[in-house]
């Protein structure tokens, strides 16, 4: 059924990586493998928005006893935008990445992210959550620390750290739950917790303030950021592109999947709690990204900020302000992706990524210099660009629900990505380079088999910079969609029917 193939399909492919192992041509098979994930990713959306949600019953066990497999609106456009990351990160690959990278095991745990991803966006049951949640955790960690360098291993080391205190907090959590209820199955949780009033919140909400950390430490929320900035400037920029993209992503759909099914009925204790934490995630993020002069540090405090936008919209537990939030989320796998992309591109020409020994971009690359401004303008909500249109829509649903606060600081916070934007635009591609600077590195650990050729890194990251200016050009139905969606995730009642008939 096609539900399944979103994660059956990187499996067979990583069986495929290691018994071909030492083939040469192992990287275009991953496109390929990318590319047909992506046509998996269409199809799903299409049946999923015709039929309203799928699901599937791994060996015919009904509901709750076996495990779950379900495609709601929501998961199935994480699904395909996941699958549209992906794509361009395999293709970018092709080109970015020394032969040693490719040799010992990037393409084979780059599936296991992407099957640990879509493993987490199409469960239904809670423990099969936090078991997706390990496979890209080890995968990942395998990915950050691949080639052994020093900054590697001491980022990988603090990721690891962390992600294993949030998988901790996230698996007691299950455990009291469980204990509690009787079962992990989410739509079947969501059905018992119809049954008690809201004084049962001092009985249930610990378990659930345990999935909560595990959630806010996955998705980088404040105060539980500190993980990210410390090791995402570390690896390959490929796999820092697809980590930004991909990992955080994945902790702040699980928060939108247990708020609209179990949190909301206890909104007096977590409405606060989750509009206090965008507002912080949003202002820590962006203030200091201002004070970094590594391009990559200033990216990945900006996944902090940005982040806060999309629980912003979340909080304000609207139709609005969730289709808001669902539609700010795609954009931002994409735009956030891409800009990390061209900051590949920098690290592939010049050897380094700090702002003060580089310049001239604009000049020697205006192609890229192009790319950049469409990804980085984005993320600042320049229109007619898809992030005007994700940040309008948060800001006017937050006005439309009188929480006038909270939409004040998502304006001021956007002024300030802006400010971060420009501060990069002038250092890397406008300033004239000058000689003090250092000549270009000849960097010869690109040199594999197609030289120093970049024509995949151009094509994936040309593709990336047309998807966001048609998301933002065409966004109506994309809103419609995702405003569907927001519907359906309001309507807790048609996911627990629909599983448990």
């Amino acid at each position: 059924m096609i539900i399944s193939l979103p994660i059956f399909l990187p499996l067979a492919f990583m069986i495929f990586a290691f018994l071909f192992r030492h083939y040469h041509g192992r990287e275009y098979v991953a496109v390929g493998a990318a590319a047909l994930n992506l046509v998996v990713a269409i199809v799903l959306v299409s049946k999923t928005d015709q039929a309203g949600m799928l699901k599937l019953q791994m060996g015919n066990w009904p509901a709750p006893y076996g495990i779950t497999l379900v495609a709601d609106r929501f998961s199935a456009l994480m699904v395909l935008v996941a699958a549209i990351v992906f794509l361009a990160s395999m293709a970018y690959s092709v080109n970015s990445l020394r032969w040693k990278h490719k040799s010992f095991g990037f393409y084979l745990f780059s599936f296991g992210i992407l099957m640990g991803v879509n493993g987490s966006f199409l469960t239904g049951d809670i423990f099969n959550l936090y078991v997706w949640f390990e496979v890209m955790l080890m995968a990942s960690f395998i990915l950050m620390s691949h080639g052994g360098e020093r900054i590697q291993l001491e980022g990988s080391v603090k990721y690891l750290i962390l992600n294993l205190i949030s998988s901790f907090f996230f698996v007691a959590g299950i455990g009291l739950l469980y204990g509690k209820l009787g079962t992990l199955n989410m739509a079947d949780i969501a059905s018992k917790l119809m049954k008690y009033d809201a004084h049962f919140s001092t009985e249930i909400n610990p378990s659930f303030i345990l999935i909560f950390v595990g959630f806010a430490i996955k998705g980088a929320l404040v105060p539980f950021f500190f993980w990210l900035p410390a090791s995402y400037h570390t690896p390959p920029p490929v796999v820092t592109a697809l980590f930004a993209g991909l990992l955080t992503k994945v902790g702040i759909y699980s928060l939108i999947r247990f708020y609209t099914l179990f949190l909301f009925r206890f909104d007096a204790f977590w409405q606060p709690l989750i509009l206090w934490g965008a507002g912080l995630s949003m202002v820590i993020g962006v203030i200091t990204a201002t004070s970094q002069f590594e391009f990559r540090k200033i990216l990945s405090f900006h996944i902090i900020s940005q982040m806060g936008y999309v629980i912003m919209g979340l909080g304000l537990f609207t139709i609005a302000g969730l289709a808001g939030a669902i539609y700010f989320l795609a954009h931002n796998m994409i735009s956030k992706t891409n800009a990390f992309l061209v900051a590949g591109y920098v690290h592939h020409q010049k050897g380094t990524l700090n702002l003060k020994n580089l310049g001239g971009y604009y000049k020697d690359h205006p192609l890229w210099a192009l790319f950049f401004f469409v990804s980085a303008f984005s993320l600042a909500g320049l229109p007619p660009l898809s992030g005007f249109v994700g940040k309008f829509l948060l800001i006017k649903a937050g006005i439309e629900a009188k929480m006038i606060g909270i939409s004040l600081v998502a304006l001021f916070v956007g002024f300030f990505t802006l400010f971060s934007m420009i501060k990069i635009w002038m250092e890397v591609f406008w300033k004239p380079q000058t000689e003090n600077q250092g000549a270009v590195k000849k960097n010869n650990e690109y040199k594999n088999g197609d030289g120093i050729k970049v024509v995949w890194m151009t094509l994936a990251t040309g593709a990336m910079a047309l998807i966001i200016v048609l998301g933002g050009i065409f966004a109506s139905p994309i809103v419609q969609y995702c405003t569907l969606a927001s519907e359906s995730l309001l309507n807790p009642q048609q996911y627990i029917d629909f599983i448990l008939p």
